[in-house]
């Protein structure tokens, strides 16, 4: 595409050819731009079939980064999300929100709800900037680019990650909003329940606050499934408790399907925790758990040792 320098109203295009083009596109102190032409050796993911489970709002991002490092995915979500049929509670505690001190994030889910109502009630950041935010990972740009900036960011990208940092603090009293999943359909996860107890250890009071729902999937995995069934799976990929339990729940309980000679790939230590009291064999965890790219990065290290 032509430079274009302008000048007052008129604009002058320059034509860059040659090799001469690189050195007027560059700017001081730019890195060497990313390349997709890339040797498929050096793919471990190269032709791997990998399902992955992910619910419709994440698994996009999760989708684009294994097609970019050469796997062929296969998406069944096995969990739906989505708003609660009534904000009534969550927006009174929002009206009412100097009667609290904190509001902690265990997903994002529960950010994009918080700002989704922050907007319904016609409040900005300046309202809120009393009411203290955690978050955990890179769900904390969302805050971020609503103009919120968290006041706690764990190192362990994790809810208990919160609490430990709170507890560093010498934050142990106050009341803390836990915008939470609303369940249907399948047995609550124990990842918020066992936050809100861990905040209430320390000494913090809770107010759980229905921020949106969290169902098990029942249509559209017949494919996913056949191709589990029949071995034509390389890798499976859970990024939550509730995934597993979801795909365990439509198999039947049966588990023995996933410890042959599928790869179990868990994003982080809550999940795979979930996989093992599951009694699954889990053979990949994310030990860069706060985004995908960890994730996936995951992934490859696993086929690099055992191509």
């Amino acid at each position: 595409m032509p430079n274009c320098i302008k000048a007052g109203r008129r604009l002058i295009v320059l034509l860059v050819l040659g090799s001469l083009a690189p050195l007027l596109a560059a700017e001081p102190g730019a890195t060497a731009r990313k390349t997709d032409l890339i040797d498929r050796a050096s793919l471990p993911l190269y032709g791997k079939t990998v399902l992955y489970t992910a619910p419709r709002n994440y698994a996009g991002r999760l989708g684009q980064l294994l097609i970019e490092r050469g796997a062929r995915p296969v998406w069944m979500p096995t969990i739906y999300i989505e708003p609660v049929p009534d904000y009534k509670v969550f927006d009174e505690v929002l009206r009412e929100r100097n009667k609290y001190d904190w509001i902690a994030f265990t997903s994002r889910n529960g950010i994009d709800a918080y700002l989704n109502r922050l907007d319904a009630l016609g409040l900005g950041p300046d309202d809120v900037r009393e009411l203290r935010s955690a978050a955990i990972g890179n769900d904390v740009r969302l805050l971020e680019q609503a103009g919120i900036n968290p006041a706690l960011v764990p190192p362990a990208p994790s809810p208990i990650g919160i609490v430990n940092e709170l507890k560093r603090r010498g934050i142990t009293s106050g009341t803390v909003l836990v915008p939470a999943p609303d369940v249907v359909g399948m047995e609550e996860p124990a990842v918020v329940p066992d936050f809100i107890r861990d905040l209430e250890a320390i000494g913090l009071k809770t107010r759980r606050v229905p921020a949106y729902v969290t169902a098990r999937e029942t249509k559209g995995l017949e494919r996913g499934t056949r191709m589990l069934l029949n071995g034509e799976i390389d890798m499976i990929a859970f990024t939550s408790r509730g995934e597993i339990d979801s795909l365990l729940a439509h198999l039947g309980g049966d588990s023995a399907v996933l410890n042959q000679k599928t790869v179990v790939a868990c994003f982080g230590p809550i999940t795979s925790e979930g996989a093992r009291l599951r009694n699954i064999r889990i053979d990949v965890v994310a030990r860069d758990y706060s985004r995908f790219e960890g994730f996936v990065a995951a992934m490859e290290d696993y086929y690099r040792k055992r191509p």
